[in-house]
């Protein structure tokens, strides 16, 4: 047996295996679940700077805005023009500085001219088609997100001073109605992406370490459950040698050993196995001597039936013979009669099939005519829908020339309204002209006689798609009265010729009729002829039944002398070979060791 087919190796790898399994799918669950976790805790690093940032662009935003209402309330009672309020408040956002001075503030108005920008060239000049690097135009976004309720955040890509690289920068900008300006800041966020990356390189390491824990935890428990494994299947599988040493010497024929088994005693399945063992082997070792015993005693009694089998066969065998001579006399006796008989059966035969075959003619000839009834009822039934079709065909003829006729009539009435929509075409055109006279004054005129003469020109081009229809419509009528009229005459040619198929099928149900008749008569006179053939048929056979009745007798005396004479030599050749079997079941016998 190989090291992979015992029971002891299949258990350990069964454990080993179950046990590995069952921790490496729990320490993935454990990894996947603590690498969610670290993905969600970087996350939310992430939100919390970003959200940082846009709640400090907000504050300082909303300052720079409540100082620009300190200044508009002061023009609203009246101590400043609004141009001194706006150049005022202009100069104090411009000078406005927050974050150790890094933080600037910028005011575009709801055009995108831009207000203020740190005293540059831009200010006075509109920068609302600006793109950054990647095409989106930032200076209308944030406009448009500045002018929604509570303001809004703007990204997009732009390089820091004295620098050329694009960075990631976050603006918010705030409306100020009163003067339609749009108040923005913005700072750089890359500095955000790179404490991310910290922080997942920090969040990698603990993983990677975890995972590696992990590992060493899997290795040391699978080590444990090896080790285990390996002792809970000495324990159990040797036992199960022992039972299987013990078969092994039955399965060689020994039973001498009568002694009860090791593990008999134990109160598992194994002690159940070891004590059926033992009642097994007990039992087969006392039907072995049994059979022994048995074999001995049929050998001896197959030897005397084989000699008394011999005789009985020879004194039957004369018995036999004598049979056979008087069975072959009574063979020549009925040879005469049987042929007599063959005769009468032969013309008795003749007259029921000719019987049969008028009995079948006179079913299909019924079956002919019920088929030809049938058929005249379906020509009476055809002949009534052609008339019905020609009648339908003939009123929908009608109905498609009354269509022709209305078609007609729309025909007329959408040249009317052609010729009015060509006279409302003319007025326009001089109503056109006289506003045109009339200079100032008439082009409010002008344009309304231009609308007019636009709907009279559309009016007269629907008017002649109208028009095209119906003389389409119309000649399509024409088409189908043709059509229908041409089906009507169809139809009578066919009316008329079902008519002429239904006489037809009358002259064939009358001619059926006819034949059913005379083979009705011819039926009954050769029933007639059958049962006198069946009389002589019948007094022949009972002649031929009583010679064959003495054959009969004589053939089963002969044949169960010769099945007497064969059951002897049966019984003899199974007398011998029960000894043979006798002695070949005393040598299986002396393998075994009881």
């Amino acid at each position: 047996m190989g090291a992979f087919q015992s029971m002891r190796t299949k258990f350990i790898m069964m454990m080993v295996g179950a046990s590995l399994v069952t921790m490496v799918c729990v320490a993935g669950i454990f990894l996947k679940n603590m690498a969610d976790q670290m993905e969600e805790e970087v996350a939310n690093v992430k939100k919390t700077m970003v959200e940082d940032v846009e709640r400090e662009l907000k504050i300082e935003t909303e300052i720079a805005i409540s100082l620009i209402n300190q200044i508009y309330k002061r023009q609203q009672a009246g101590l400043l023009t609004e141009a001194e309020a706006k150049k005022e408040a202009a100069d104090l956002v411009r000078d406005l500085r927050y974050d150790d001075g890094a933080g600037y503030f910028w005011v575009d108005t709801y055009e995108g001219v831009n207000v203020v920008l740190l005293g540059r060239n831009t200010e006075g000049k509109s920068r609302i088609g600006l793109t950054d690097p990647t095409g989106k135009q930032f200076i209308k976004e944030m406009i448009e997100n500045g002018r929604k309720d509570g303001g809004g955040y703007t990204d997009l890509m732009f390089a820091k001073p004295n620098e050329t690289e694009p960075l990631p920068k976050r603006n918010y900008t705030a409306a100020f109605a009163p003067y339609q300006w749009v108040l923005g800041t913005g700072v750089w966020i890359d500095y955000i992406d790179a404490r991310v990356a910290k922080v997942q390189e920090a969040a990698d390491a603990a993983f990677y370490s975890s995972v590696i824990n992990v590992a060493i935890v899997i290795v040391v428990l699978e080590a444990l459950l090896i080790a285990a494994a390996v002792y809970l299947g000495n324990h159990m599988v040797a036992p199960i040698l022992r039972l299987t040493e013990r078969i092994g010497i039955i399965a060689t024929g020994d039973f001498r050993d009568t002694s009860a088994s090791e593990d008999s005693s134990r109160g598992d399945e194994i002690g159940a196995m070891g004590r059926a063992m033992d009642k097994m082997k007990l039992n087969i070792n006392s039907l072995m001597k049994t059979v022994v015993s048995s074999s001995e005693q049929v050998a001896a009694a197959s030897e005397q039936l084989t000699a008394s089998a011999d005789q009985s066969a020879k004194a039957i065998h004369q018995v036999a013979d004598s049979i056979v001579r008087v069975a072959g006399a009574c063979n020549e006796q009925f040879v005469e009669v049987e042929h007599a008989t063959e005769q009468t059966e032969q013309l008795s035969t003749n007259m029921t099939g000719f019987t049969e075959t008028l009995g079948e003619a006179l079913q299909k000839i019924e079956t002919t005519n019920a088929a030809a009834d049938e058929g005249a009822k379906n020509v009476m039934n055809a002949v009534s829908q052609m008339k019905l079709i020609e009648s339908s065909v003939s009123e929908s003829a009608k109905v498609i020339a009354e269509l022709g006729e209305e078609s007609d009539k729309i025909g007329k009435i959408v040249d009317a309204i052609s010729a009015i929509a060509e006279q409302t075409n003319l007025l326009a055109l001089n109503a056109a002209i006289e506003a045109a006279r009339a200079g100032e004054h008439g082009r409010g005129f002008a344009v309304v006689a231009d609308e007019v003469r636009k709907l009279a020109e559309q009016s007269q081009t629907s008017a002649g798609e109208i028009s095209s229809l119906i003389t389409s419509i119309q000649e399509k009528a024409q088409n189908a009265v043709h059509v229908m009229q041409s089906g009507v005459d169809q139809t009578k040619a066919g009316t008329e010729a079902v008519d002429g198929a239904g006489d037809t099928f009358r002259q064939i149900a009358q001619m059926v009729t006819e034949v059913a008749e005379r083979s009705n008569r011819m039926k009954h006179i050769v029933e007639n002829l059958s049962e006198g053939s069946d009389v002589i048929s019948q007094a022949v056979g009972r002649i031929d039944g009583k010679s064959r009745d003495v054959a009969r007798e004589s053939e089963t005396v002969s044949a169960a002398s010769e099945e007497q004479t064969a059951t002897m030599h049966e019984i003899a050749d199974a007398s011998r070979s029960l000894a043979q079997m006798a002695q070949e079941m005393q040598n299986s016998l002396s393998q075994f060791k009881i």
